[in-house]
């Protein structure tokens, strides 16, 4: 199995797209012609991330978060620091592994996961 796509609520689809594009690192890409207002969002040429616009996102936010398997440790985090995004890192316990969960708009948070070579 593997992520086909998530789904994303928002309130304000520039501001959501802006933070997947410049803060996680998607490319804007193709979407079929729905009646609501969207984008999607591609990495290796795969549609990952669907975002739809709504009037109001619930409490709980857009959703809790997804957990992505990144590629480059290094680049998030200069590219998350020179964006000013909001993120904290932590480790898995007993394997090694890298975790940087980053705020976005709508209360969204974004889990990207960097698996220890060694483990």
């Amino acid at each position: 199995m593997h992520i086909n796509h998530v789904l994303v609520r928002t309130t304000n689809l520039t501001a959501m797209t802006a933070f997947w594009t410049d803060v996680i690192g998607l490319e804007l890409g193709d979407r079929p012609p729905f009646r609501s207002p969207g984008a999607w969002l591609y990495s290796n040429g795969q549609p990952l991330i669907h975002i739809i616009e709504v009037d109001q996102v619930n409490a709980d936010g857009s959703f809790d978060h997804v957990a992505l398997e990144g590629a480059d440790y290094q680049a998030l985090t200069s590219r998350l620091e020179q964006r000013g995004a909001d993120f904290r890192e932590t480790s898995v316990p007993a394997t090694g592994a890298r975790q940087v969960f980053v705020a976005g708009p709508d209360q969204l948070k974004v889990e990207l996961l960097f698996p220890n070579p060694q483990h």
